[in-house]
């Protein structure tokens, strides 16, 4: 007998459980949010002023936040980079040579061997 009453009372009580959750706020600022306005201790939201209101579209669109970037369609080859490395190593060499042929005047000559 107890069986059968505790097999007729769990679906009602799932159910019931379920439209409760629905009801039930998602976290606790959001409880307190709501009694607060029912008792009346939350002051409403103030107007916009009028020059905030006149610049703003009838219709604001949102976009979400998409954290991945937009594929680049001009990616380089692998022979690219390459090439591209080739002439930076150049590039690198040729600044080397020149800042070796500057003298520097705080620096004292070597002395000759």
């Amino acid at each position: 007998m107890t069986l059968a009453r505790i097999a007729i009372a769990l679906p009602f009580a799932l159910a019931a459980q379920a439209a409760l959750a629905q009801e039930a706020p998602a976290s606790g600022g959001e409880f307190i949010g709501r009694l607060f306005d029912a008792s009346g201790l939350r002051a409403p939201a103030p107007q916009a002023a009028d020059f905030v209101r006149d610049s703003r579209p009838a219709h604001m669109e949102y976009r979400a936040f998409d954290p991945a970037p937009p594929k680049d369609p001009k990616r380089k080859t692998a022979a690219d980079l390459r090439a591209m490395g080739a002439g930076l190593e150049a590039a690198a060499a040729e600044n080397r040579r020149k800042a070796a042929s500057v003298a520097r005047p705080d620096v004292p000559a070597k002395p000759a061997r």
